[in-house]
C-alpha cells in the first residue's frame, strides 16, 4: 500500500532538501579545497590538504551511512544497505515491542491516572448545567434508539434464563422475607391492603348472585346436614356481611382486621426467613411460575409496557426523565470535584479498568503496528521515515565533514611533530 503524502509532508520534504544541499555543499567545498591544494606547496598547504582530505573521507563515510539506511548508495547492490525498506517489518515489530514493553505497561499507565487528574477535570466539565443538559439529550436519544432495537421476546427469554439460574443457585425466600419485614415496618403494605380490600368488596357486591351457587356447591360436599342448614338466603347474608366488613376495613385505618392482616404478614415474613419448609414451598412455587406459560406471558406484557413507557419518557424533551438525567450528570460531576472519597473511588475503578485494558490488549498495539507497517509499500515507508528523521541525520554528514577536517589537521600536525 502506497502511503499518500500529507500537506505537512511537503514542508518536511522542503526542509530535508535544504539540509541535504547544505551537507553536500560542505562536502563539495572540502573537495574543492583539496583539489586547489594540489596546485600549491608549503607547510600551510599541507595542513589545508590534510584537513580537506580528511573532511572528504568523513563526509563521504557519513553520506554512505545515512544513505544506506533508506536506499542503496548510487544504486549499487552493496550488502547491508537499504536497511529500512528491507527490515521495515522487523523494525515495526521491535518498535511495537519497545512501546508495549517500556511505555504501555500497567505501572506506567496506571500511574498517569491520578497525575493527569482525569476525574476532576471530567467532573468540572460535567458539572456545567449546559453540558449536563446536552449530555442528557444525547443519553436519552441513544437509550431510546437502543430500546427501539430491543427484541422483547429475547429480553423476556434472557430474564427468565437469568432468574432460573439464580433461583437454582439460592433461595429467594429469605430475601422476600426481609423485604416484607421492611415493608411492614414502613407501612408500605397499606396501599396494597387498601387495593385488595376495595377490589374484594366491589367484587363481592357485583357478583354476589354468581357466588351463591358456588358457595352452595362447596357446602354440599361437606355433608347432608350442612346442605340442609345452609340456604341461599343465609349464603347471601354471609356475602353481604363480608362485603360490609370489608367496607368498614376500607374506611378505618385502625380496623382490627388490618392489624390481623399485619400480624399475618409478619408471621409469613418470619417463616420465609427462618422456616425451611416455608422457604422450600416458596422456591417450588417460584420454579413453577418460571415455567408457567401464563406467567411468562404476563412477564412479557410487563416488560413490553415498561419499554414503551420508558421510550416515551425518554423522547419527551420537556419531560421529567431527561431533567433527572441532567441533574444526575451534574450531581456526579460536582461530587467528582468536591468529594475526595468519591473521586478516589472513581480513580480506583478507572485505574483497574486501564490496567486491565493494558494487560489484556497492550500486545494488540504491537500487532497493530506490525500489521499496518506490513501493508505499507517499502519505498514509500522508507520515504516517510526519512521525512521524519532525515533532516537530523543530515547533521551527521555535516558533523562528519567538520570532525574529519579537524582530525586531518590534528593527524598532520602530529606527523610533522614526530622526529
Amino acid at each position: 500500500m502506497v502511503m499518500p503524502l500529507l500537506a505537512q509532508d511537503d514542508l518536511a520534504a522542503a526542509r530535508l532538501r535544504r539540509m541535504k544541499l547544505t551537507a553536500t555543499a560542505l562536502l563539495a567545498a572540502a573537495a574543492s579545497l583539496y583539489v586547489l591544494s594540489l596546485s600549491f606547496h608549503g607547510t600551510a598547504v599541507g595542513f589545508l590538504r590534510s584537513g580537506a582530505e580528511a573532511a572528504m573521507v568523513g563526509g563521504l563515510a557519513d553520506w554512505f551511512a545515512v544513505t544506506a539506511l533508506f536506499r542503496r548508495p548510487l544504486g549499487l547492490p552493496i550488502p547491508h544497505t537499504g536497511l529500512v525498506p528491507r527490515k521495515k517489518d522487523e523494525l515495526a515489530t521491535k518498535l511495537g515491542e519497545f512501546v508495549t514493553g517500556h511505555f504501555l505497561t500497567r505501572e506506567v499507565v496506571v500511574e498517569q491516572v491520578p497525575q493527569a487528574d482525569v476525574v476532576s477535570r471530567l467532573g468540572r466539565f460535567l458539572a456545567e448545567p449546559e453540558v449536563a443538559d446536552r449530555l442528557a439529550v444525547e443519553v436519552a436519544f441513544n437509550a431510546g434508539v437502543l430500546l427501539e432495537a430491543l427484541d422483547e421476546k429475547a429480553v423476556v427469554a434472557s430474564a427468565l434464563e437469568l432468574l432460573r439460574r439464580d433461583q437454582a443457585r439460592r433461595s429467594y425466600a429469605p430475601v422476600l422475607g426481609r423485604v416484607l419485614d421492611r415493608a411492614i415496618e414502613g407501612g408500605t403494605q397499606r396501599p396494597l391492603v387498601d387495593v385488595v380490600v376495595s377490589r374484594s368488596k366491589t367484587y363481592l357486591r357485583a357478583h354476589r348472585e354468581e357466588l351463591v351457587p358456588q358457595a352452595r356447591e362447596f357446602v354440599s360436599h361437606r355433608g347432608w346436614l350442612a346442605s340442609l342448614l345452609v340456604t341461599d338466603k343465609r349464603i347471601r347474608g354471609v356475602l353481604d356481611g363480608l362485603a360490609d366488613t370489608l367496607e368498614a376495613v376500607e374506611r378505618d385505618p385502625q380496623h382490627p382486621v388490618r392489624q390481623w392482616l399485619d400480624g399475618l404478614l409478619r408471621t409469613f415474613a418470619a417463616e420465609l426467613q427462618h422456616d425451611r419448609h416455608t422457604a422450600a414451598k416458596l422456591d417450588v412455587l417460584l420454579a413453577r411460575l418460571l415455567e408457567d406459560p401464563q406467567a411468562q406471558a404476563a412477564l412479557h406484557d410487563v416488560i413490553a409496557d415498561a419499554i414503551v413507557s420508558i421510550r416515551e419518557s425518554l423522547a419527551d424533551a420537556d419531560g421529567d426523565l431527561q431533567q433527572r438525567i441532567a441533574g444526575l450528570i451534574c450531581s456526579l460531576g460536582s461530587r467528582a470535584v468536591h468529594d475526595a472519597e468519591f473521586r478516589g473511588r472513581i480513580e480506583s475503578v478507572l485505574e483497574a479498568v486501564v490496567g486491565h485494558a493494558v494487560d489484556n490488549y497492550g500486545d494488540e498495539l504491537t500487532s497493530l503496528i506490525r500489521t499496518q507497517v506490513a501493508r505499507w509499500d517499502a519505498t514509500s515507508a522508507s520515504q516517510r521515515i526519512e521525512l521524519a528523521v532525515g533532516r537530523d541525520l543530515q547533521f551527521i554528514r555535516i558533523n562528519g565533514t567538520a570532525v574529519g577536517a579537524m582530525a586531518g589537521l590534528t593527524i598532520h600536525a602530529v606527523t610533522l611533530a614526530l622526529p
